[in-house]
């Protein structure tokens, strides 16, 4: 199917300014196989099967909301970041790309549409989308391991549910949305963000999940969350968790 023709049906989707969407693909009829989202008045498409050639891009006119929060992010001189790629693949083109989502507990996450995960084949790296924004990491060679491109400064939310665990990078926050109705969300670093802070926000109950080591940071950064999030130190990433010593670790009272 052309470009021209797959923009005519997602069109009529229905999805508003600054919203992602994962749906029964209207090109294939994948069930949850494909993500819509709309950011700063842009339309974007990607179905996940690699037998699927659903995908794009549309610059559309911009909302009035759009426009007023793209005017104030150009008085703030707010830094737009560096290009997403332009060029991506399936990740299931890429064995390697498999084969490391399947080692850090994130391959669920992608099968169950809960993330959407590309391939860079021009710098080897996988790409884990938001609207705005995307997460590269490195597979091989050389180069920093982990890139930011585009916006994301609320952090990147993988799941569904009332329950957000806040950990520190997407694979982690990929091997929390195994367990239903949590949602992990990954700082990318350890610190929280104003834009953070709204995103944490709608959740009814929060978690900030730490390296032992980082315990100092970790009080700080709790006071800014109020007295109703619950942190959790952890000498092992929750991405080489399994689901089970998840849960054991959130029922086990750190401090609170």
């Amino acid at each position: 199917m052309t470009y021209s023709e797959q923009l005519q049906i997602i069109q009529n989707i229905s999805i508003r300014e600054g919203e992602r969407r994962i749906i029964t693909c209207p090109i294939c009829y994948g069930s949850k196989k494909m993500s819509v989202s709309k950011a700063d008045g842009q339309l974007m498409w990607n179905c996940f099967r690699a037998s699927c050639n659903a995908r794009g891009i549309h610059s559309g006119r911009r909302s009035l909301q759009s426009t007023k929060d793209y005017m104030s992010q150009k008085s703030k001189g707010r830094i737009e970041g560096r290009p997403i790629p332009s060029i991506t693949t399936s990740i299931e083109n890429h064995h390697p790309a498999i084969e490391y989502l399947k080692s850090v507990n994130s391959w669920e996450a992608y099968s169950e549409g809960l993330i959407d995960v590309r391939y860079d084949p021009a710098t080897n790296r996988i790409l884990f989308l938001q609207a705005q924004g995307a997460v590269g990491r490195l597979l091989s060679g050389f180069g920093p391991k982990w890139v930011t491109f585009g916006i994301v400064e609320g952090g990147v939310a993988v799941g569904a549910g009332t329950t957000v665990v806040v950990v520190e990078d997407i694979p982690s926050a990929c091997s929390v949305s195994r367990l239903t109705g949590h949602v992990g969300l990954a700082l990318l670093g350890t610190k929280i963000s104003p834009s953070v802070k709204n995103t944490l926000s709608k959740y009814k109950t929060k978690y900030l999940v730490l390296d032992k080591d980082a315990a100092g940071i970790a009080v700080s950064q709790v006071r800014k969350l109020g007295n109703n999030c619950r942190v959790r130190l952890t000498q092992q990433d929750l991405k080489n968790l399994t689901v089970k010593r998840i849960k054991k670790l959130l029922s086990v009272s750190i401090c609170e």
